[in-house]
């Protein structure tokens, strides 16, 4: 029994031994990691604007007439008022849209509505000959068509061509005045 005590003993005190030469090879291969530093998050700006909305490029063709020019708020084309009198009139504005922030953009949404015309005389007939002859064109100077997706990266200037024509080709011409109307376009950037 004395010799079974001594064994327990010495089991014990080699278990206490084994586990304090545990518990000093770990802290010799432990080490605290510090990880020191700063970050700045520098304040993004968002700026998609018309850029010379004071100086469009208006070009007029055959007997074209501007009552009204386009105003260009923000991204928005709005109330123009232009007189086209017979096939191949045309009124074009180049202007052009800027991404003056420091975020990349494309086109969300591009709301282009549907022309309305109207017989002055309450003829539908010369409503329906006018809106089938008449082109409305928002371009690229490059000759593309603007539409959602168009990327504007930061910094970037594009160049716009807005047109509304009266068909060359056109064979049938309205009896009276046509009013038209629904000519403004919204481009809605969103962040690429």
């Amino acid at each position: 029994m004395e010799k079974e005590r001594k064994i327990k003993t010495l089991s014990v005190i080699a278990l206490v031994v084994a586990v304090l030469g545990l518990t000093v090879a770990f802290a010799a291969l432990s080490t605290t990691l510090t990880i020191n530093g700063t970050a700045t998050l520098d304040a993004a700006t968002w700026d998609i604007h018309f850029e010379n909305a004071e100086t469009t490029t208006m070009t007029k063709t055959g007997g074209a007439t501007v009552e009204h020019e386009p105003t260009l708020e923000g991204t928005m084309i709005k109330d123009w008022n232009v007189v086209l009198t017979k096939p191949g009139d045309s009124v074009t504005y180049e202007f052009k849209v800027k991404n003056n922030g420091t975020i990349d953009a494309k086109i969300g949404t591009l709301t282009k509505n549907k022309l309305q015309c109207s017989s002055l005389s309450n003829v539908d007939v010369d409503a329906d000959i006018a809106c089938k002859n008449l082109t409305y064109e928002l371009k690229y100077k490059n000759g593309n068509e603007v539409k959602a997706e168009d990327k504007l990266a930061n910094g970037e200037t594009k160049e716009l061509v807005l047109t509304l024509a009266y068909k060359q080709e056109a064979e049938d011409i309205p009896s009276d005045d046509v009013s038209i109307s629904n000519l403004d376009i919204t481009i809605i950037y969103v962040q690429d």
